[in-house]
């Protein structure tokens, strides 16, 4: 965790100014607040950052984790203009770069693309929708649905298997989040334009079957007399840890910009 982090840091002589951290959404990047994931309960109005700053008694920067996975991606590669997807076991997020700056939206709130919903009369989402896409298409749905059609119980990584073997259950299962993922993703092609979409998550451990599906879904709906769907790049992220990386990058940034000040002793509680 964070204290191993820090020791490690200690050990090699490495001063630390700060701490990033990288939560799901949506949040309060400025308050430092996790206001409400739907499906962690439990983080709901968490005052993330405060309570780490009185544990750690250093700076810390809360960001959206697939806003953070985006950032480290930027970080690596040179392309203007893409929108990085996070697949997670628990969600689907969206960071969006656009001339090579994060855009969080104009309450922060931007990203929440696993609550594009597919589906008005789809199953019920905790966040009071239905048809959600993360409902759908994010690790624990794949894994749903397959338990469902083959009455076994397995991990997404059994299901890849299971499906570079060519078993039927596993392919059309994995087949069907990727059609998901690419109908929601007409969308933001339509409006975006990007260049490039990026795979990244856990979930992406799936992509040689997702992408084929996102991709045909791209090519029959996104302007298909324009061929964008057919041109738009889709890569898969081979970064380790992205989301802890662009934590850290986006605390980073905010020490370049003065958003936090180097050495500068914090307030004591309640002042």
């Amino acid at each position: 965790g964070i204290r191993i982090a820090l020791e490690r840091a200690g050990k090699l002589g490495y001063p630390v100014a700060a701490v990033g951290v990288a939560a799901p959404g949506p949040l309060d990047a400025q308050a430092g607040v996790v206001l409400m994931p739907p499906a962690f309960p439990e983080l709901h109005h968490l005052r993330l950052r405060s309570r780490l700053e009185d544990d750690l008694g250093l700076p810390v920067r809360l960001e959206h984790n697939s806003t953070a996975a985006a950032t480290a991606f930027l970080r690596q590669h040179d392309s203007e203009n893409f929108v990085y997807l996070l697949l997670l076991e628990q969600g689907i997020g969206a960071g969006l770069v656009m001339e090579r700056r994060v855009h969080r939206g104009a309450h922060g709130y931007a990203g929440e693309f696993g609550h594009v919903s597919l589906d008005v009369n789809g199953p019920p989402c905790p966040c009071g929708n239905r048809g959600c896409l993360e409902r759908l298409a994010d690790v624990d749905a794949i894994c749903q649905a397959y338990a469902g059609r083959a009455e076994a119980d397995l991990t997404l990584a059994q299901i890849v298997e299971r499906a570079g073997q060519g078993e039927e259950v596993a392919l059309e299962v994995l087949g069907q989040a990727g059609r998901s993922i690419g109908l929601a993703a007409v969308g933001l092609v339509n409006l975006l334009d990007p260049s490039m979409l990026v795979l990244g998550g856990p979930g992406a451990r799936a992509s040689p079957f997702l992408i084929p599906a996102i991709r045909r879904e791209l090519r029959d709906r996104a302007y298909p007399y324009m061929g964008w769907g057919e041109h738009l790049e889709i890569r898969v992220c081979t970064l380790p840890n992205p989301v802890g990386r662009g934590a850290a990058e986006c605390v980073l940034n905010a020490l370049y910009r003065g958003d936090i000040a180097l050495n500068q002793p914090r307030p004591a509680a309640g002042t």
